[in-house]
């Protein structure tokens, strides 16, 4: 299986999930506006960042980046003990809240399916004809008794008896879902099972006929192709909108409150609701789910054109799982939290170049080995790292119960020198630590 995907690196920490409109952003109460007044709403709102609750990092990683603030700390920000400083100096995160919409009885043997490019090309149009009728729009109910509290959203139909693939942070918090088709008939939704690490969700409804998307290897991707996006934008008005683009760049590494995926960057303009929908080839070809843009903060230079997908590969694995057991397993972890040492930090405190460990996850055989917060990891398997990439590169050929050296540097206690040693820890899968 591909581990990219699972890759947690330093990186822009600016980046949407696009799952709400802006109606509903931050689980506030729905109101009621002429279409209008959302569209004016919804121009406000460009360059702004979305503040949403739903975002990646539900389950932490295994060996997750901290999320630093923006800037380079001044000397009156430093607390007397680095561990303190670090405390502050790395943003806290909050557990998203669980997903309790019914789940279904049992799973399906069915797969993903990856198909080569085909070789004739469509017209804008053919494409819109052939894959508008497998794109789904997803009502997210926040409150079973509120149906003005509510999360919009995009799904892609996988089965023509009604396996539909989404974005995770679209239903994470939820308890109640429809499911709108290509034809206006409405569908409750059951919960296969979902994955915040991955953003990756299948949902089930109960419909017949259904028309499954077709979905395209990655591996020939190249900069510079053409392709197009369909998803519901900004609310029910906007349903079924395509927009054009091109493949901006392959396998970008981004990090977004601890959480980091490998994606697809693309210019096809998307916004808040296109979450779940399909980035499609010129042969009508699903090659990704559009999951998040980057916007600009206020008072900076506007920022136009630059989306991200989950790569197809990405979704099989993921879907695959969850299709076959509700969840997605087999995923190595040391169960640390790491975070890199800004220069000013070494330079005030006197400690080494690596990767301060700001959390050591329960059950995770790092803590039984004994390592603690406030060590600071310089070493893996003999190769030193200051990156959370690094970590992940070593990480990504391993399985769970493997073993790694682990080199650690721990301050001295009770004027006692610093003492560095390694010790031999096993990988934990990341469901039994998180």
């Amino acid at each position: 299986m591909d581990n990219r995907w699972y890759s947690v690196r330093t990186g822009p920490q600016w980046y949407d999930p696009l799952a709400v409109p802006p109606q509903s952003a931050g689980m506030v109460k729905k109101k009621k506006r002429t279409w209008l007044i959302a569209l004016i709403a919804a121009v406000l709102l460009i360059g702004l960042i979305v503040g949403s609750a739903l975002i990646f990092g539900a389950k932490r990683s295994a060996e997750e980046q901290n999320a630093p603030p923006e800037g380079l700390p001044k000397m009156d920000d430093f607390a007397e003990d680095f561990k303190d400083f670090f405390d502050s100096y790395y943003t806290s995160r909050e557990e998203a809240a669980e997903c309790t919409i019914p789940r279904v009885e049992r799973y399906s043997s069915f797969t993903v399916q990856l198909h080569p490019a085909s070789e004739e090309k469509l017209t804008l149009q053919e494409i819109y004809e052939k894959c508008a009728p497998s794109v789904v729009a997803i009502t997210a109910y926040t409150d079973d008794l509120q149906l003005n509290s509510y999360y919009w959203g995009t799904g892609i139909v996988l089965t023509s008896d009604g396996y539909i693939v989404t974005n995770s942070h679209l239903v994470e918090g939820t308890c109640r879902a429809t499911v709108t088709l290509w034809n206006d008939e409405e569908y409750e939704v059951r919960l296969v099972g979902y994955d915040p690490r991955s953003d990756v969700a299948v949902l089930k409804i109960d419909a017949p006929g259904l028309i499954p998307a077709e979905f395209c290897d990655t591996e020939t991707l190249s900069v510079g192709d053409q392709v197009v996006a369909i998803g519901n934008p900004l609310g029910v008005e906007f349903r079924s909108t395509m927009t054009e683009g091109i493949i901006s760049g392959i396998d970008r590494d981004i990090s977004y409150n601890g959480t980091s995926l490998t994606l697809i960057q693309t210019s096809a303009p998307i916004n808040e609701g296109n979450s779940g929908g399909p980035l499609i080839n010129m042969y009508g070809q699903v090659i990704g789910i559009t999951n998040m843009k980057m916007s600009s903060q206020t008072g900076r230079a506007t920022v136009e054109g630059v989306g991200f997908a989950i790569p197809s590969r990405t979704v099989k694995a993921m879907a695959d799982s969850i299709l076959s057991t509700g969840e997605v397993l087999g995923r190595p972890a040391l169960g640390l939290t790491l975070g890199s040492i800004p220069e000013a930090a070494k330079d005030r405190y006197g400690i080494p170049e690596g990767l301060y460990v700001s959390e050591v996850a329960d059950g995770s055989d790092c803590k039984a080995q004994g390592i603690r917060r406030g060590d600071i990891l310089l070493a893996v398997d003999g190769e030193s790292v200051n990156t959370t990439g690094q970590v992940t590169a070593i990480l990504k050929d391993k399985v769970v119960g493997d073993t790694m050296v682990l080199t650690v540097w721990r301050e001295g206690q009770g004027g006692k020198e610093p003492t560095t040693f390694d010790v031999t820890v096993r990988l934990v899968d990341v469901n039994d630590v998180y």
